[in-house]
């Protein structure tokens, strides 16, 4: 009975021991099991003629500058600065119009209307009066000179003046000429009409520049400066873009909406463009130095910004990056790209599927990226 029990002590080790082993190989089993149904990374490799099957280019990281681009829409309107309106000088009847239209260009020196007042025939006679007594050295006295400013003042020009001396009769009409070129904005009187001392009869207003008006919201406002370069574009032209600068932001919104306006004058030479024209208005802010890349490289997901990167021939890995403002078709990278990278430009939503397939299964299946080129060749072979 003794010597039983002495024997019983290796056999309980020996089982033991046994357990132990079998219980570690099933751990690593285990392990090896998960690793593999678990993806070590998020690289994909391709073959070339899935590559070309699914449309993916690639282009080297480059350094460069990049600014945010804004286009606001806006219209043309006429240079206000260039405006001038003609009023009467003195009390009297509008006899004749000799521009009746808006939109009418007027040049310096053109008749305007003609004009009766009393008032201009008694300084007409008093004119005349002044030189039947002008006895002096000089052929001139002083008070003829007061009354042929007067005159002046009245409307009439200097050769008007001296023709009216060389004359020597009243004139009971009276041509008013224009005292500046442009085009006629508004007409403000009628042929027969009666109008007192300083009232606006034409609007005009010149041409060759109009202002550009566009609208900029408070987040955009921030961004310009007066003096930026700007680009402006007239669809309803169809002239080239025209380069300007911006002259004035209106510190105040509008009344009842959210928006302000920048402003920016341009030539008009030919006289092309016309106020009330549609147009659109680019600038570019402040420029930034650094790593750009296409826009079209980039995936954008609740985990943040995505690129693929090529590695080496054929693959292909996925990477975080973070990025700063973006112009156009292109995007500043501030974090995790180098200059001498190759990121994907084309076919990356196809490279994203294949890796949520590569992760989503543990057994080997078709390249997703190969699958979907190839449904899409099927589908232009099925339409021609």
């Amino acid at each position: 009975m003794s010597s039983y029990r002495l024997n019983k002590g290796p056999l309980i080790l020996a089982a033991v021991m046994i357990m132990i082993i079998f219980s570690c190989k099933t751990q690593k089993s285990i392990e090896v099991t998960e690793a593999a149904l678990t993806p070590a990374d998020d690289h994909i490799k391709l073959s070339e003629a899935q590559i070309q099957l699914a449309n993916i280019d690639v282009a080297m990281v480059r350094e460069g500058s990049i600014g945010r681009r804004l286009s606001l829409t806006g219209v043309l309107k006429v240079d206000e600065e260039s405006a001038y309106t003609v009023s009467s000088r003195v009390p009297g009847r509008i006899e004749k119009l000799y521009f009746k239209n808006t939109g009418e260009t007027v040049r310096k020196g053109d008749k305007l209307y003609d004009f009766y007042s009393e008032v201009l025939i008694s300084a007409e006679r008093e004119y005349f009066r002044l030189q039947s007594n002008n006895r002096n050295f000089n052929a001139r006295y002083e008070p003829s000179l007061d009354i042929e400013e007067q005159l002046q003042i009245m409307g009439l020009t200097m050769p008007q003046i001296r023709q009216l001396g060389k004359d020597g009769k009243v004139l009971f009409t009276a041509t008013i000429l224009s005292p500046a070129s442009g085009k006629i904005r508004a007409i403000n009187v009628s042929e027969g009409q009666y109008v007192n001392g300083a009232q606006p009869l034409y609007d005009l207003a010149s041409d060759n520049t109009l202002w550009v008006e566009a609208q900029v919201y408070p987040d955009e406002i921030r961004l310009l400066k007066p003096g930026m370069q700007a680009i402006v574009m007239i669809p309803s032209a169809g002239e080239a873009p025209v380069l300007c600068r911006l002259g004035f932001i209106n510190p105040s919104y509008e009344t009842g909406r959210n928006v302000t306006l920048v402003r920016a004058v341009i030539n008009n030479p030919d006289k092309r463009l016309h106020p009330g024209m549609f147009a659109i208005l680019h600038v570019r802010t402040g420029t930034t130095r650094g790593i750009i890349i296409p826009a079209s490289a980039v995936i954008t997901g609740s985990d943040g910004d995505k690129v693929w990167v090529m590695e080496e021939a054929g693959v292909f890995s996925g990477r975080m990056i973070t990025t700063g403002i973006q112009s156009e078709d292109s995007v500043l990278v501030l974090a995790g790209l180098k200059p001498d990278d190759m990121v994907v430009t084309s076919g990356v939503y196809l490279l994203n599927s294949e890796l949520i397939l590569k992760q989503g299964n543990d057994t080997p299946t078709a390249s997703g990226a190969a699958y979907q080129a190839e449904k899409a060749a099927e589908k232009q072979r099925d339409e021609l």
